[in-house]
């Protein structure tokens, strides 16, 4: 990435949750982008933090100053230091997600100043929990023909000086809803994060035992993440909803991704390890995915731990292929430079589009029709060095496309200092 440097200061909103390592790589994207390729200084004002991801955070970013949680303070409570940021910055960036997930952040800004702000890479899906194809969910979002919008989410996203949309339907609908001024595509930016571990990597290798350049990660996912497990605060009637759905389909869903890693191992003896994107399938992977047939159980590793983002894509980088039923893995695969393969379930929104976006619709599943026949054909279609190519040019236009994003972010009008 090459540098500029008219950008200024930006306040950005991101940190959505830690469970999940795809939305702990919307923040160092986002940061990357707006400093490398912006010349910005950047504040980051979180939603939500750990430890662990402060702390990645500060060795890749050494200058990269991080606010306190906005989940500790009232919604329309204004810190001192969130107040010194809002004076200090010349625009307020809210980071790549799946919705407007920091609007209580977006509405402090625009209470207090008004200075400029925007969305970089956003998804506003009008059809969830609407479960269907994304070619069908094009159909039906085509047709909407009146206002689906909250009052509040229209006016935040109609008076933003810019709506970058992570996948092309979230623009399509907004378009419908009169929004399309500024409004485009634009990838969710942890098609450009960089953090990385190796020597969490070289444990990774040792641990599993797999050989570097002769190993697959696969993702697991079910229908709905069971958020209330992971919160420990009981089920809302929605989530008990939601858990019986998960338990229709856990097995055809897993048991294609079972027939796909048998018979991938079987065809090329090489090793498969289990990872988790999310926290919780940890322990899914562990009682669903542990007991393979004898001839291949030997090259099928289960990762018994929840790992971080610069471990997940350091491996990435020496993985043959990432196989995912998670949407994320996959853009930090890319990232890397790794081929990679993404079932998607038609309970999952429309970001999925993205991927047909960024060129690569070859590389994406609707795994309710899918035959495992199919999905292990198009999983050994990334062994090899024109897959790898490929991959490589694909990552180079996402970053050019996140460059463009960041052209469209205003510059500052005060005086140099």
């Amino acid at each position: 990435m090459s540098r500029r440097t008219d950008l200024g200061r930006v306040l950005l909103v991101s940190g959505w949750q830690t469970v999940n390592i795809g939305d702990v790589a919307h923040t160092p994207g986002t940061v990357r982008a707006l400093h490398e390729l912006g010349g910005a200084e950047v504040v980051l004002w979180p939603r939500r933090l750990g430890a662990r991801e402060r702390t990645m955070l500060k060795e890749r970013f050494p200058a990269l100053r991080i606010l306190g949680d906005a989940r500790d303070s009232a919604p329309d409570e204004l810190t001192d230091e969130v107040r010194e940021a809002i004076g200090w910055a010349d625009v307020c960036v809210h980071a790549s997600g799946p919705s407007l997930v920091g609007a209580e952040q977006i509405d402090l800004w625009r209470a207090h100043t008004d200075k400029p702000y925007g969305f970089f890479g956003i998804t506003v899906d009008p059809l969830s929990p609407y479960a269907d194809s994304l070619e069908r969910s094009g159909r039906i979002i085509r047709a909407i023909d009146g206002d689906l919008l909250a009052p509040e989410d229209r006016a935040r996203l109609a008076e933003a000086a810019f709506v970058w949309c992570r996948d092309s339907l979230t623009a399509e609908f907004l378009a419908t809803q009169g929004l399309d001024r500024g409004v485009a595509f634009g990838p969710d930016a942890t098609v450009v994060v960089d953090v990385e571990d190796e020597a969490a990597a070289d444990r990774f290798v040792t641990e599993t035992g797999v050989r570097p350049g002769r190993f697959v990660c696969v993702v697991p996912r079910l229908r709905y993440t069971p958020y209330h497990e992971l919160r420990d605060d009981g089920r809302s009637p929605s989530e008990v909803r939601r858990d019986a759905i998960n338990a229709g389909w856990v097995d055809r869903d897993l048991g294609l991704l079972r027939d796909v890693v048998t018979a991938y191992v079987r065809r090329t003896d090489d090793d498969v390890v289990v990872v988790p994107e999310m926290s919780y399938a940890v322990a899914l992977a562990q009682q669903r995915l542990a007991d393979w047939p004898a001839d291949v159980a030997h090259r099928v590793h289960v990762l018994p731990r929840f790992w971080e983002l610069g471990e997940a894509a350091s491996v990435y980088r020496r993985a043959t292929a990432v196989l995912s039923m998670e949407c994320h893995s996959p853009l930090i695969a890319l990232a890397q430079g790794t081929p990679a393969l993404y079932l998607r379930q038609s309970t999952d929104t429309v970001k999925g589009q993205m991927y047909a976006d960024l060129g690569a619709a070859d590389r994406i599943r609707e795994l309710d029709d899918a035959e495992p026949g199919e999905v292990l054909t198009a999983l050994l279609a990334l062994r090899g060095e024109e897959a790898r190519a490929r991959t490589r040019t694909l990552a180079q236009d996402a970053r050019e496309r996140v460059a463009r994003m960041v052209d469209a972010v205003p510059r500052p009008t005060r005086a140099p200092a």
